[in-house]
């Protein structure tokens, strides 16, 4: 894929699961193996603010790793009790008010219309 392929992939997957579950959602599913691509993904597009926070998210992720993968165990009851005392709850709100103050959508489609080789055929 390229650089614009992957951000554009890899952002909607943090959007999804974030929007959806929170990013203990995200990191708890697979999609969580694209937290470093989608923080550069959204430096890619121009969404400084989104981005600090990506890098904030897989910083507070990986420093507690370890206990939060304690809760994997594919149950359900387990990936609800993943969210108790769960460091990572404090930074959904602050994802979802990003949007009153940073437009995803319109730097994403900016930066399509400005690099339209990156998302057509014959790359």
């Amino acid at each position: 894929m390229t650089k614009g392929q992957q951000a554009m992939f890899s952002v909607w997957w943090v959007e999804a699961e974030v929007n959806n579950g929170g990013f203990n959602q995200f990191y708890f599913n697979s999609s969580g193996q694209y937290a470093e691509m989608a923080e550069d993904g959204f430096e890619l597009f121009g969404a400084s603010k989104f981005a600090n926070l990506m890098r904030r998210a897989n910083k507070i992720y990986e420093e507690n790793r370890d206990r939060l993968e304690e809760f994997d165990d594919g149950t359900m009851e387990s990936f609800s009790e993943s969210y108790k005392d769960n460091p990572l709850n404090a930074l959904d709100e602050e994802f979802y008010e990003l949007y009153n103050s940073e437009s995803l959508n319109l730097l994403r489609i900016k930066y399509i219309r400005e690099h339209p080789e990156q998302f057509t055929q014959g790359q």
